[in-house]
């Protein structure tokens, strides 16, 4: 179903495969003023002729452009079979791929026209005659996003980079089913708590490139989602400096190739980019990125696969601990929230004169409701084991030190990082008095609101992460700034291990004290001391 929303379009083109020259643009509209140089190497993946159907996102300069490809069976002649790819353009005026999704259902329509008859150019005029943004619509109208940001006031600049990451997730029921947020349930399914040290890296800026195969479109929303989990939001951002503002928001990049080793190479590498590719040759070139994951094939049956992560210089990168507990919490939060809402759907459906101001069958549930239902949180899933750092040897000592020293107070000490984890999910939206629940008992409808739902509360459980650990670092900033003498700073912050606790860290993990050290040194300026997790008796470290 074609969207009325969907935005202006600046080109619409149709690849093809030809036997003699390779990939060609067999048709093409644009203005005057955009270049479509390589477009045909971006909608055309390498690796894409292995499924029947996909759709890719990739940027062409100040635009982003989105791509439907079909194929069919042919004759010999052509290889047994044939393909093609229908792509369009649009301004980035709204978000990090301008409300392109909103075209991908009339694309795929044309690609499977075009498909059985390549030289049947009709429906394409037609589809750029309606939504060629020079055409009475100039309020999409190409502009560069980097040009608008710099005439803005610092504080909309700020505003803009926040709101971006949440007014996306405003669906609707047309324009839903491709939204790249959707995807959100199978992220964090397929990543585990792995999507946690994937967001730290994000957050730092990183340059993260995702290697893997068709489809795709799933490989281009992991992109999307992460650009928005990973992002600083708006209040928070204002306890940085001016010249943080680059760092507010990373780079998406989406689908790249190897005629974009050049793009990777100059990109700015303070504000990082996030991108996906099949060429695996991408992956050899360790000086183009800082992090590599590697995306596990799936197949229905099949034991389940893990990303691999792997840092430039050759380090594996693990999930800590606490990543998988907070994981746990997480995952069976979004379950308690699921069953209570079908819960009062149900008993919605049963007494409709039941009081509304029943607090029991209200829709306005919170976190700490749903902790009173267990949802065995402990229940190891199939191979996390392998994607989690092993408890340390000095973490296993402080353990045992703990319960020798404490004895009855044991008990409060284990419960105080789970409860710091818990205040993260403490009041998050209430999702269902602000999304209206599906009006009839179609599945289809009631996955895409489930998925919705999901994404909803993710984006803010990410957010609210981001705003506790850059929070802690500026109060952190300010606290030892504030002991030093008028106009002198301290040369290295002290960060101790309570400190990494009241971020959501690990204090174990030498890779959670680099993120601190890191974070420290790209949001603030300055050099951090970290301290690891232990007991000292008589200043003597003794685990």
């Amino acid at each position: 179903m074609e969207h009325d929303g969907a935005p202006p379009i600046a080109a619409v083109f149709q690849v093809v495969f030809d036997q003699k020259v390779g990939y060609t643009i067999a048709w093409k509209r644009a203005l005057p003023d955009i270049e479509l140089d390589g477009v045909e190497y971006k909608t055309l993946p390498s690796g894409l002729h292995g499924v029947k159907s996909d759709l890719v996102y990739f940027i062409q300069g100040q635009h982003a452009g989105v791509s439907a490809f079909a194929q069919e069976v042919a004759d010999a002649r052509h290889r047994n079979a044939s393909f093609v790819a229908v792509g369009a353009l649009v301004p980035l005026d709204h978000g990090k791929l301008g409300r392109s999704w909103l075209h991908a259902a009339e694309l795929r329509r044309l690609a499977k026209g075009l498909v059985k008859n390549t030289s049947d150019a009709r429906a394409l005029e037609l589809f750029w005659k309606k939504h060629r943004l020079d055409n009475g619509n100039q309020k999409g109208r190409a502009t560069s996003p980097t040009q608008h940001r710099n005439s803005l006031p610092e504080s909309l600049k700020r505003r803009r980079a926040s709101s971006e990451t949440t007014t996306g997730l405003k669906l609707d029921a047309e324009g839903a089913v491709d939204h790249p947020a959707l995807y959100m349930p199978a992220l964090l399914d397929g990543f585990g708590p792995l999507l946690f040290p994937l967001y730290r890296a994000a957050l730092l800026r990183k340059r993260i490139l995702l290697l893997g195969g068709p489809p795709v479109q799933l490989n281009c929303n992991v992109v999307y989602i992460l650009s928005v989990l990973s992002s600083i939001p708006h209040p928070v951002s204002e306890v940085l400096q001016p010249d943080t503002e680059p760092l507010l928001r990373t780079h998406p990049l989406f689908s790249v190739g190897i005629p974009d080793i050049p793009t990777l190479s100059s990109h700015d590498s303070r504000s990082g980019w996030l991108a996906t590719t099949t060429d695996d040759i991408l992956g050899e070139k360790p000086q183009l990125w800082d992090l590599l994951v590697e995306l596990a094939p799936g197949a229905a049956g099949s034991k389940r696969r893990w990303p691999k992560f792997r840092t430039s210089d050759g380090k594996v990168v693990k999930a800590t601990q606490r990543d998988l507990r907070r994981y746990r919490l997480l995952r069976g939060e979004l379950k308690r929230m699921r069953l209570a809402r079908k819960r009062y759907i149900d008993d919605d459906d049963d007494d409709n004169d039941d009081d509304d101001g029943d607090e029991e069958q209200a829709p306005l549930m919170r976190s700490s409701t749903f902790l009173k239902e267990s949802v065995d949180p402990e229940e190891m899933q199939s191979g996390e084991g392998e994607v989690v750092e092993p408890v340390s040897w000095a973490a296993a000592a402080y353990d045992s030190f703990m319960w020798w020293a404490s004895a009855g107070e044991q008990d409060a000490w284990e419960k105080e990082e789970l409860h710091a984890d818990q205040l993260l999910l403490a009041d998050l939206p209430a999702i269902q008095a602000a999304m209206e629940p599906p009006s009839s008992d179609d599945e289809e409808e009631d996955k895409l609101f489930e998925a919705q739902e999901v994404a909803t509360v993710l984006t803010a459980y990410f957010h609210r992460l981001t705003s506790f650990a850059i929070q802690t670092l500026a109060d952190i900033v300010e606290e030892a700034d504030d002991e030093t003498e008028e106009g002198i700073e301290e040369d290295a912050i002290i960060v101790t291990a309570d400190d990494l606790k009241n971020m959501g860290l690990d204090a174990w993990s030498e890779n959670d004290r680099e993120f601190v050290r890191v974070a420290m040194r790209l949001y603030f300026g300055r050099e951090a001391a970290v301290a690891e997790g232990g007991v000292r008796m008589c200043g003597m470290r003794v685990c």
